[in-house]
């Protein structure tokens, strides 16, 4: 159960069923499948998009083949080598760095490569167009047919417990070039026409490690650069609906975003750990919108609003992208029951969300009101987990984000909540 940006509650059914497989032939090629059959049932309040109820596809979730050649010549003749060498190709799930630039499902050949302490890897590929959500929510499609090509590569070195990296990612839009006119569902006098395309590079660096036997850490930086179209509409709230349009101009990105995560390790007999997480990313004063095109950039200005494809977990209610955004987490985890029998596997979490803009008179992705305050709110996610009978494994989350009142309409300022009770059986 979830309320939506109404605070109408959303109801959903979800059967999933996951089947795999795997193949591996003396331990240098290696083959692997899985198919995701799910239904989803949504109430009759509606659903959140058009593809939303129903069988869902693709069926194919992942499936790749990988070739590992140092393996393949330690077989050939039974010598260690002192590097390695590996490439996997098909649908994938590839995850960048800390997944502060690119977490998704791809159609993707990947490389990875050691020698000693220094490590490469290489990723070409495009995302699983209806597994992608674009940032662009102004586009028709932008969650059923987001088509971005990617091409990147990734140093590390290891130095003890700490490995620094680097890496360059480049992003072409392969949407670009759609029109429409826009907004939808207005008489024609009022529509403009618009265009699509944002191509972006990421340049980033960062260390992960560790402190000691029971502190992790992870830092990862990314500065933005490439070019985006402007946005199709005057900012100008005086002007007639009809005389809002405006030629659209190409112009510049520079944005950056970073994240910090540490994590302590209690190992005690509760296995309890506590984890704090900093996310940030710079947004621009001259969008409506933190993302999309129309509602988007002005012409002749830089676009410093930061928009990827990564993941990083900001919450189960909110759950805002990076983009003008700072976001302190906490998270606290343990099991009390470790060593009872039928509890042993049971696990309690907990994470507390600060949401604050970086600057009040920039949009964010999701709607506020510009100036007042820079509190967006906060929002606590709980977790429990528990196995039972080695195969069952049931999942309750609840999530309550709790906004700051003057920045939302008088139907979003009312506490949201989710709530998600889910039973697994692995065989």
């Amino acid at each position: 159960e979830v309320d939506d940006s109404s605070s109408q509650a959303q109801y959903l059914n979800t059967y999933d069923a996951r089947l795999y497989g795997r193949v591996e032939i003396d331990s240098y090629a290696r083959f692997f499948g899985r198919l995701r059959i799910e239904y989803n049932d949504w109430n009759t309040i509606g659903d959140f998009s058009s593809s939303g109820d129903g069988w869902q596809v693709p069926i194919g979730e992942i499936y790749w083949a990988e070739i590992d050649l140092s393996n393949w010549m330690a077989a050939q003749d039974g010598a260690t080598r002192e590097w390695t060498a590996k490439a996997r190709v098909g649908r994938q799930y590839v995850m960048w760095a800390n997944g502060l630039t690119l977490a998704d499902y791809m159609y993707a050949a990947t490389a990875d490569a050691s020698f000693g302490a220094v490590a490469f890897s290489g990723l070409a590929g495009i995302t699983a167009g209806h597994d992608t959500i674009d940032w662009d929510t102004s586009r028709t499609g932008y969650d059923t047919d987001t088509n971005r090509f990617y091409l990147g590569g990734k140093v590390d070195c290891k130095l003890g417990a700490h490995v620094p990296f680097a890496y360059a990612l480049a992003q072409w839009d392969q949407n670009a070039g759609q029109k429409e006119m826009l907004p939808g569902g207005v008489p024609a006098d009022f529509q403009v026409e618009t265009k699509f395309n944002y191509e972006s590079q990421y340049w980033g660096t960062g260390i992960n490690g560790a402190l000691g036997g029971d502190l992790l850490y992870r830092i990862e930086f990314a500065v933005e650069t490439g070019t985006t179209l402007s946005d199709p509409i005057k900012h100008d709230s005086n002007l007639p609906p009809d005389e809002l349009g405006r030629p659209q101009k190409t112009v510049p990105i520079l944005a950056e975003a970073g994240l910090v995560g540490l994590s302590w390790l209690a190992r005690d007999s509760s296995d309890a750990r506590v984890d704090f997480q900093m996310l940030a990313g710079s947004g621009s004063v001259y969008r409506l919108d933190s993302g999309n095109t129309y509602g988007g950039i002005e012409p002749g200005k830089t676009d410093t609003a930061f928009n990827s494809l990564g993941y990083v977990n900001t919450g189960l209610v909110l759950a805002p992208e990076a983009s003008n955004m700072i976001i302190p987490s906490f998270t606290l985890s343990f099991n009390p029951f470790k060593g009872i029998d039928g509890l042993s596997e049971t696990r309690f979490s907990g994470t507390a969300f600060l949401y604050t803009r970086f600057d009040a008179d920039a949009p964010i992705s999701v709607p506020t009101n510009f100036g007042g305050s820079n509190l967006v709110g906060s929002e606590y996610d709980f977790n429990i987990d528990v196995r039972i009978f080695g195969d069952l494994n049931t999942s309750f989350r609840y999530g309550v984000f709790v906004p700051n009142t003057p920045l939302f309409t008088d139907t979003e300022s009312q506490p949201r909540q989710f709530i998600y009770v889910g039973a697994t059986y692995a065989f």
